[in-house]
């Protein structure tokens, strides 16, 4: 079992999702300074925001070797289907952010607005998920 159960805490929700917000703001403004922090930030706030959605669903990640995955996956199973293309990227964005902690990754500008437009939307439809369950 990737996931665990939790007592649901709205609160912690709310900050997760907040953090995410944080995150995302940050990737924006990153662009203009370095495509790399932006893309890894952009997949922190995408990342928080997944953890917000699995807390509101009384889950938490094990902590394991592919948690991130987890999260991804459970996400993925929580939200719209056709989000595969969001998903998709989002996969590919937590490769290329191991590839460029672990190693070398090039990142280029188009790549990291990509990514920031990607993680603000999701930002947006995890925050009506749960605000639709938990007005």
């Amino acid at each position: 079992m990737k996931t665990k159960p939790q007592q649901i805490d709205l609160r912690q929700v709310r900050r997760f999702l907040a953090d995410a917000s944080k995150k995302a703001i940050a990737a924006r403004k990153n662009l203009t300074i370095d495509e790399e922090t932006a893309y890894q930030t952009a997949y922190q706030a995408m990342l928080k925001a997944s953890l917000a959605l699995m807390l509101s669903h009384g889950q938490r990640p094990r902590v394991q070797l592919g948690h991130h995955i987890a999260v991804i996956e459970f996400a993925q199973e929580h939200l719209d289907p056709g989000l595969g293309a969001t998903f998709a990227l989002f996969d590919r964005m937590r490769r290329k952010r191991n590839e460029a902690f672990y190693d070398i990754a090039l990142i280029g500008g188009e790549e990291a607005e990509d990514a920031v437009v990607a993680a603000e939307m999701y930002l947006q439809l995890i925050g009506a998920n749960i605000d639709a369950r938990f007005p």
